[in-house]
Order: C-alpha cells, then sequence, then structure tokens
C-alpha cells in the first residue's frame, strides 16, 4: 500500500513521536537516583546529568563515595543533592524520597537502582537473611517507587487511605475520559533488576527471588500507570563491574568470560545508556518491559551450565 505521506515537508513532521510533540527537549528534568554512590548508580546519575538533568540520590554505607559521584554531577553544570537511606528499614525509603523532591523541585524520573547480593542457597535458608534481602532490595525499593510515582501524578503523597485505589483508577479515569492526564510533560520510572529476574542463580537463591518479585511489580505497575504519561519498566544487567561484583570499572575490559557471548563483563556506562533511553521522551511507547543488558548471558545460558555445575 502506498505510504500516505507524499512529500518531504510532510516526511520530516513525522520525525517526532507522539510522546515528544510539544515538550521542551531542552527543559531540565529532575531526577532521584537511590544507591547513587557506586556502580551502576554512579554511572546512571552522571549520565543523567551529562542529558542535563538535575539530580538526587542516596547511599546507604559510603557517604565518600556519595560525594564524589556529587562532585562528578555537579562538573556538568548540574545541581546534585545527596541524600542517606538504608532500606534495612523500608519506610526510610519515605522521608528521604519527600526530601529529595523538596530538594529538586518536583520529579521527572525515577531510577530504583538501591540493592544487595547474599550468597545464600537453598535449602540452607533463614528466615533474618530473607527477611533482610527483600527489605532491601524488594520491599524498600517498592515503597520508593510508589511515593515518587504519587509525587510524579500530583496526589497527595501521604494519602495513606486508599493508596493503591488512588493510583490504580487513574488510568480507569483517564481512560475513560473522566480526567485528563495529570502529566504534560513525561514521566518516567526505571528500576534496576538483574538477568536473575528471569534466570536463577545457583549461587544466591534469595537475590534470585527479590529479584523475580520486582519483575512481577514492573508488570502490575504499567498496568496501574496506563495512559497517565508515567512508564515504568526495568534495565537487567548481568556480570558488571561494579564494587556488589567486587571489582571496578576497568576490570569490564578482562576478555576471560568464556561464558558470555561477549567475553567479558560490562562497564557500569552501558547499564546507564540504556537508563538514559528508558529515561528520554523517544520511550513514551515502551512500558512493563524488562531489558537484558547483560553481554548475552541470558541466551548463553547453555554455554554455562558446566560453569555452575563447577560453582555448585
Amino acid at each position: 500500500m502506498k505510504s500516505k505521506v507524499t512529500s518531504l515537508d510532510e516526511l520530516l513532521d513525522t520525525l517526532t513521536p507522539p510522546g515528544a510533540r510539544d515538550v521542551d527537549p531542552k527543559r531540565i528534568r529532575k531526577a532521584i537516583v537511590t544507591g547513587g554512590d557506586t556502580g551502576i548508580g554512579r554511572y546512571t546519575a552522571i549520565a543523567l546529568a551529562k542529558d542535563g538533568c538535575d539530580v538526587a540520590f542516596t547511599w546507604a554505607h559510603h557517604q565518600d563515595d556519595a560525594e564524589l559521584t556529587a562532585e562528578a554531577v555537579r562538573s556538568f553544570g548540574r545541581r546534585a543533592y545527596v541524600h542517606h537511606m538504608d532500606l534495612d528499614m523500608p519506610q526510610n525509603s519515605i522521608p528521604a524520597v519527600d526530601a529529595m523532591v523538596k530538594d529538586l523541585g518536583g520529579l521527572d524520573i525515577f531510577v530504583s537502582n538501591a540493592g544487595q547480593m547474599t550468597q545464600k542457597v537453598f535449602p540452607n535458608l533463614e528466615l533474618s537473611d530473607l527477611d533482610h534481602l527483600f527489605r532491601v532490595n524488594t520491599f524498600g525499593a517498592v515503597l520508593a517507587v510508589q511515593r515518587g510515582v504519587r509525587y510524579m501524578l500530583g496526589m497527595d503523597p501521604s494519602g495513606n487511605t486508599s493508596t493503591f485505589d488512588d493510583i490504580a483508577t487513574m488510568a480507569r479515569k483517564v481512560l475513560t475520559g473522566k480526567v485528563s492526564s495529570p502529566r504534560k510533560t513525561p514521566g518516567r520510572v526505571i528500576i534496576i533488576t538483574s538477568v536473575h529476574e528471569t534466570v536463577a542463580s545457583p549461587v544466591d537463591t534469595t537475590y534470585t527471588m527479590t529479584k523475580h518479585a520486582l519483575g512481577g511489580f514492573v508488570k502490575c505497575a504499567a498496568f496501574a500507570l496506563a495512559d497517565t504519561n508515567i512508564t515504568i519498566n526495568a534495565v537487567a544487567p548481568g556480570e558488571i563491574s561494579t564494587p556488589m561484583n567486587n571489582s571496578g570499572p576497568e576490570e569490564s575490559l578482562e576478555t576471560d568470560r568464556k561464558f558470555i557471548p561477549v567475553r567479558r563483563p560490562g562497564h557500569p556506562t552501558e547499564i546507564a545508556s540504556m537508563v538514559r533511553y528508558l529515561a528520554s521522551d523517544e520511550s513514551a511507547f515502551i512500558s512493563g518491559m524488562s531489558y537484558a543488558v547483560d553481554g548475552g548471558m541470558t541466551i548463553g545460558e547453555p554455554m554455562a551450565s558446566e560453569m555452575y555445575q563447577k560453582v555448585v
């Protein structure tokens, strides 16, 4: 069938997708990154600053690292705000998000990155270990995101009488035309999960469980946020050269990972690049999805079977 576009002017007019129309691409967006002191969170905060965002981020254990990240953000001419947040007590996320939104003067992008690993395996799991890691990786992350989204929607952040209903019915009202979308500019939520959101880890049952749970949360939240001009997606890293993996960015140059198709661990900027796209105006047609940035680790699982047997 012949295209309805018949001239160069018409063609050029079609280059802008719906999600980016009538939005100033040079506006200063306001972003939160949890766990921004080191690793993926650090490089994500810097990447967003390079894109013109003011950034507020949290740290749990290494304030000196957080201050260095803030210095890097400011080197790009952007504002940086640093807050302590220890998600072993998930409710700590509430005042931390409140303070960051106040500092920023609003919220456009929320990157949930803070997390831990334990290396605990079934059938030797302890309730205390399960409780701790779910608090940090899942419960704390969900509460923080929920708080941030309420700000994004212009809702009362402390409206505890109908927290779920207020958000879940917002999309239905928009779709039926009873109210207009609460946001005129795009809102973006990106959750850093792991390839273990979908693939089992033989050395950390608990970590795998927490990341599977986050994957389910992303899918459900995408339905609740339908047509509110807020999207939510996950980025699922493979092995990345970060302190969590006892390595640094320079070690991503090592090419001795024979069980990963690209033969090396990832650099944290390679995760940040995906976050930048999902946080952009151009990603409006993507929600409820999870993107593996893993050097082919997920598709290479058959290659890894021998390695897994050795590890176990």
